[in-house]
């Protein structure tokens, strides 16, 4: 897989915001005992965290369709956040 250029710093804060939404989406889920969604939002995540920072390879449209995936199996199932529209305003940004 090809390797984008890492996110800005602007874009690591957004994203930590993003991945902070995931952990407080997952706490309620477990709480609610949807504990198969909780694996794939916690699959859909668990690499950004090191990728945005060097590790591995970080690849916005890899990371898009990973989110899209986990969107298509939850959607209206239960109520949770956008994140494929949050990664997009996350990637419009620059410093």
């Amino acid at each position: 897989m090809e390797s984008d250029p890492l996110p800005t710093a602007k874009q690591r804060e957004m994203l930590c915001d993003m991945i902070h939404c995931a952990f407080v989406e997952m706490r309620m889920l477990g709480w609610d005992g949807q504990s198969e969604q909780v694996a794939d939002l916690a699959d859909a995540f668990h690499n950004i965290p090191k990728e945005m920072y060097g590790w591995g390879s970080f690849n916005w449209k890899y990371f898009r369709r990973v989110l899209e995936r986990y969107r298509s199996k939850w959607e209206g199932k239960t109520k949770g956040r956008n994140y494929v529209a949050m990664l997009d305003e996350i990637q419009k940004l620059q410093e």
